[in-house]
């Protein structure tokens, strides 16, 4: 479904995204995104956490819990991934 709206850009190089696609899409605050020119379009691109990919194969592992090494070691892939993405 194409969602279109026309936003301006601040002073600062800033834009809001518009509230009904910000809804619809599901944006929160703090989420990360990739932007990417090509041509004369600028593109979002949503930068998924590795975490949020925790649990995906639930059911290979059901009743099981990660141990705390491997909790740790999700979250300092979190910390390194948005450092990355802030450098970037």
């Amino acid at each position: 479904m194409l969602e279109e709206e026309s936003v301006t850009v601040t002073s600062k190089g800033q834009i809001t995204l518009p509230s009904k696609i910000r809804k619809q899409l599901k944006i929160v605050k703090g989420e990360k995104f990739l932007v990417v020119s090509e041509d004369n379009t600028v593109r979002l691109i949503r930068v998924s956490k590795l975490s949020k990919l925790a649990g995906i194969d639930k059911e290979l592992f059901a009743n099981r819990k990660p141990s705390k090494e491997l909790e740790a070691t999700r979250k300092e892939w979190d910390r390194e991934f948005d450092n990355r993405v802030t450098e970037a």
